[in-house]
């Protein structure tokens, strides 16, 4: 347990970018902690927002001292972590996000499971969803992160008991292991996370996760706004398998298996006929899929969902596929 007169200081860095929405209550949920206030050293590193993001962090810093904005020129998320990183002196370093907002005890949580385990490289908890509009879309999206056919079966999105893993979202991470790892990699627009996590484990830290550990993520509110974010995610998974291959898992290459699956039966089909027929037979089994994860879903959430839920999957996993393999293709980072 922590000694209750001696708390580690803990910088927070929240990267930003057009977060006028959200940020406030981030922030509010942050001030809710039961970690002691003083002992937080709380950083939004923005990368250039040119909404009222700015304004609403200049009201919090205004009244407490230990909230400061911090401009970041590079814009991407990994350089604001390595801002933050660097100007602070915390013994733990906790990244978290604008779009969402925290448990009361993240933080102490957090906290105590790295005082207590050495061998700990990052921390993090369950990332609960919540529908980011007050729409039946709003709603779906918020559905597909907590499907295993929808997004995956990361610990985080759909665990239920403590374990070690490849990654989490949100973590708390040692200033040790920081200086041993050395800063987030700024070649990498998106998927930074992955590969530093990657990093860690191959340094023989562990992650580890923890279902007690909570935070609640607002889910894209638009089809389009979803398809636009697994886009930009596949891509970023296709980089990583181009250029740092460890950091990737079996789940993250489901989707581009299927696309190219699909492309290629429908390419080399006008020359091998017997292709049309494999193509029809994925299409088969994937929408009994879809239809079986929706129905599960809908006895989960509620049954007006139905009709939205398999165009949804196959959008967003279409156009996490084509994503992966843009990325991996190109040369661009």
């Amino acid at each position: 347990m922590m000694n209750k007169m001696n708390y580690p200081l803990v910088a927070i860095v929240i990267p930003t970018l057009n977060e006028a929405l959200f940020i406030g209550p981030c922030l509010d949920s942050i001030l809710g902690q039961n970690y002691p206030f003083n002992r937080l050293d709380i950083m939004v590193v923005d990368g250039g927002s040119d909404d009222k993001t700015h304004e609403i962090v200049n009201g919090y810093a205004d009244k407490w001292s230990n909230i400061r904005w911090i401009d970041n020129p590079r814009k991407i998320q990994s350089a604001a972590f390595n801002i933050g990183v660097s100007r602070s002196s915390a013994s733990i370093v906790v990244r978290m996000d604008a779009h969402a907002r925290y448990a009361s005890d993240y933080i102490s949580k957090c906290v105590a499971k790295l005082s207590t385990n050495p061998e700990l490289g990052n921390v993090g908890g369950v990332c609960k969803v919540e529908a980011g509009a007050p729409t039946l879309m709003g709603k779906a999206n918020a559905v597909l992160n907590q499907t295993s056919f929808g997004i995956g079966g990361a610990a985080f999105r759909i665990g239920t008991k403590a374990c070690f893993t490849d990654t989490v979202p949100f973590g708390a991470f040692p200033r040790k292991v920081l200086d041993e790892i050395g800063p987030m990699n700024e070649k990498l627009s998106r998927g930074e996370d992955n590969e530093y996590n990657a990093r860690i484990r191959n340094a023989g830290y562990k992650i580890y996760f923890d279902p007690q550990i909570i935070s609640t993520y607002y889910s894209r509110p638009t089809l389009t706004s979803s398809v636009h974010q697994m886009y930009r995610n596949g891509r970023s998974i296709g980089v990583l398998l181009r250029t740092f291959p460890r950091a990737v898992g079996l789940r993250h290459v489901v989707p581009a298996c299927f696309v190219v699956g699909m492309l290629s039966c429908l390419l080399f089909g006008w020359w091998v006929p017997i292709l049309w027929n494999v193509l029809i037979w994925i299409l088969v089994v994937y929408w009994i899929a879809a239809l079986g994860a929706t129905g599960l879903a809908c006895l989960r959430f509620g049954f007006d969902m139905g009709f939205i839920l398999p165009i949804l999957f196959f959008s967003v996993h279409i156009a996490y596929g084509t994503g992966t393999v843009y990325g991996f293709l190109t040369k661009k980072i």
